[in-house]
């Protein structure tokens, strides 16, 4: 591997090239051309509409397995795979799940429908950010890429620089996203805090990880369609206390963004008020957690600050997610190492793209 500043120039010739530039325009050309359904109406469907629309290319309706009816934040209609056959023969279908693509290319298939079919990995390019914004953080990335010395995390920090410059792919873990047994292993006796509770997947988890011996799960989740989902799905198991509530700074109220699936989150342009609450206030009169993860849509610097005392006393292992905000990947670590400097921290990756990075604090 290639010193950063090496790296840096590889990429920013790559930028200089306008390759990235011509893969778009290819790309938004033959999006034009056609009317486009975006198939998955979930988690990243505004994402990849709002991203389409910066460049011209307008989306007719969405379709989806599951759903049914006027996607929540567009308006637009979500037909039926049956029906986006009869009715759109000849349309651009632009997958927008990562997660669930090969369950949609493999409803297509069955259906045989005939018209053409681009991945989300195929409008990786659409995601990007010309390299004017991110040269404020070049600074940021080569403090993280000197910090991290172990091969894999360096690799992160590389690979997180090129997808949201030049819109390449990433190399997942193979391991579960947020349980890393080489990088953060788990004991019988945790006290789990699931910050991003969402409906319970992590938790149930970490109780396969932890072959359900474990102290106490605490979830928190401030979406209330996301907690009722939660509270069904964790019911058979035992000491789990979910709560309808964000983690933050701060033990208050906050505007909120509900209804978003995966992307609720706490923002001054939410649409209801949600409770908050700090992890410090909240083990006040508990057991402290010996272990936190939080993927909390960006809000992860207010909940660690909301649990510095913890950390500083009682120093959990952390799994805290480093990829909402560009200056994530710089910024958390350097505040998790402010807080307590004895922390021993690890990047590790969960996707194709720059989501789901996660910053392993040991």
């Amino acid at each position: 591997m290639k010193s950063f500043i090496e790296e840096l120039q590889v990429i920013k010739a790559q930028c200089d090239s306008s390759v990235a530039k011509e893969r778009i325009e290819v790309l938004a050309s033959a999006f034009r051309s056609k009317p486009v359904i975006l198939y998955g109406a979930g988690t990243l469907s505004t994402f990849v509409m709002d991203h389409l629309s910066t460049h011209n290319v307008q989306v007719e309706c969405f379709c989806d397995t599951f759903r049914s009816g006027v996607h929540q934040s567009t308006g637009l209609p979500i037909i039926s795979a049956e029906q986006l056959k009869s009715q759109y023969s000849d349309a651009i279908v632009i997958v927008t799940s990562e997660l669930h693509g090969a369950s949609i290319l493999s409803t297509l298939q069955k259906i045989q429908y005939p018209g053409k079919i681009y991945s989300f990995d195929d409008l990786l390019p659409f995601y990007t950010i010309p390299y004017n914004k991110f040269e404020p953080h070049v600074d940021g990335y080569q403090w993280a890429f000197e910090y991290f010395t172990d091969m894999e995390s360096r690799q992160v920090i590389l690979d997180s620089m090129c997808t949201r410059l030049l819109g390449t792919t990433m190399t997942p873990s193979q391991n579960h996203q947020y349980f890393e047994p080489d990088v953060c292993p788990l004991t019988d006796s945790e006290i789990f805090v699931d910050g991003g509770c969402f409906i319970g997947d992590t938790a149930e988890e970490f109780i396969r990880q932890t072959g359900g011996k474990y102290i106490h799960i605490y979830g928190f989740e401030p979406d209330k369609v996301n907690l009722k989902k939660a509270l069904a799905n964790l019911s058979q198991y035992k000491n789990i206390d979910v709560l309808n509530s964000g983690l933050w700074h701060m033990t208050n109220t906050y505007k909120f963004v509900s209804g978003a699936f995966g992307n609720s989150k706490l923002s001054e342009d939410g649409d209801t008020i949600a409770d908050t609450i700090s992890l410090d206030e909240f083990f006040s009169d508990k057991h402290a957690p010996t272990f936190i993860k939080m993927d909390i849509e960006g809000a992860e610097y207010c909940a660690l600050e909301g649990a510095k005392d913890i950390l500083k006393t009682r120093k959990p292992k952390l799994a805290i997610c480093v990829y909402h905000q560009v200056h994530d990947i710089y910024a958390l670590p350097q505040q998790i190492l402010k807080i307590n400097p004895e922390y021993k921290l690890t990047l590790r990756h969960y996707s194709r793209w720059y989501a789901e990075s996660v910053c392993y604090a040991v």
